[in-house]
């Protein structure tokens, strides 16, 4: 291999996801209490990931350079998402900048000497990743100390979720509510996570029909028409999601595999509810049998958490069987 070879494909190897940008976040307000540098941020990024940054490459023929190229591009990636946690961080108000912008600086050394008989050293730099960060940021003094900051930022309350397999308009849905819920667009906030909610039951009976033997599948024909007809309303819906549910001559395996009883799905389907309920103040003359205050909303955003976990590990438990 090359020396360009090895650059072109460490740079290739360079990519940041949202869902890195998430947990940086969620890792560099943990490691920011006071006065950090930018550098410690970038590191606690690293070191929570497993990421190092090789100190020198060596490409030669005696020497497989394949697992430090790897860990090189991966450790710049979440250099990358650490940088952008940072900023995105500052504009939420979580962090504050302390001093001037600097550019940590992306590069690795490299080097194709082989004792006895020669070669070259050097180094590579990735300007094209070049991102400056402050030298010095300190935590926002309104956010020292509380621990509903991720009532108010989006990224941090979908990882306060923890739900690998939501489905991305569900978890967009999600941050659409905390955003309106920061900027105290109450309605708003209820009508995005109202649809939360409804995909999120919508995705769970999907996978319940598709976990029924075709043999049975005739037994469950009007659910299967409530959930695919679009005129049907979400009550209805998730009628048809927990009338499924409750045949545990069928669905028994998931529920001894999950631990979710009948009883504990209708529990979620009491809290979707009073989400719509709530949600229903949109149409003009309609008022929630409770106002819409803040703390009902908070309320309602904290108890996504346990509520839809059940849903999404439902799903995923019918989801496995299925494939298998």
């Amino acid at each position: 291999m090359k020396e360009f070879e090895a650059k072109k494909f460490i740079i290739e190897r360079i990519v940041v996801t949202s869902q890195q940008v998430v947990f940086a976040k969620a890792i560099v307000l943990n490691a920011c209490q006071k006065f950090t540098s930018s550098d410690e941020l970038i590191t606690a990024v690293l070191e929570a990931n497993d990421a190092v940054i090789p100190k020198q490459i060596v490409i030669k023929m005696s020497a497989d350079p394949m697992p430090a190229l790897l860990a090189a591009g991966d450790a710049l990636s979440w250099s990358l998402a650490a940088k952008e946690a940072i900023w995105s961080l500052i504009h939420g108000g979580y962090l504050i900048q302390m001093a001037d912008l600097y550019d940590s600086g992306l590069s690795i050394e490299w080097t194709t000497v082989v004792p006895g008989s020669g070669g070259q050293s050097s180094g590579w730099r990735f300007e094209e990743h070049s991102i400056k960060v402050p030298r010095q940021v300190r935590r926002a003094p309104s956010s020292i100390g509380s621990n509903g900051q991720f009532l108010s930022e989006p990224d941090l309350y979908l990882h306060t979720l923890g739900i690998p397999n939501m489905h991305a308009e569900v978890a967009s849905a999600f941050r659409e509510a905390v955003k309106c819920f920061r900027y105290e667009l109450f309605t708003a906030g209820l009508t995005m996570l109202g649809k939360a909610s409804e995909g999120a039951w919508f995705e769970l009976g999907a996978s319940l029909l598709a976990y029924v033997p075709s043999k049975q599948q005739p037994t469950f024909k009007k659910q299967r028409a409530a959930l695919e007809n679009p005129m049907m309303g979400t009550y209805r819906k998730i009628e048809a999601v927990f009338t499924m549910f409750n045949r545990q001559d069928i669905f028994k395996p998931l529920s001894e595999l999950t631990g979710i009883k009948p009883g504990e799905l209708r529990t979620v389907a009491v809290w979707s509810d009073v989400v719509r309920d709530s949600r229903n103040t949109i149409h003009f003359g309609v008022s929630p049998a409770i106002p819409n205050t803040y703390e009902k909303i908070a309320a309602l955003l904290i108890g996504a958490a346990p509520n839809v976990r059940v849903l999404y590990r439902l799903k995923d438990a019918a989801d496995a069987d299925s494939q298998s």
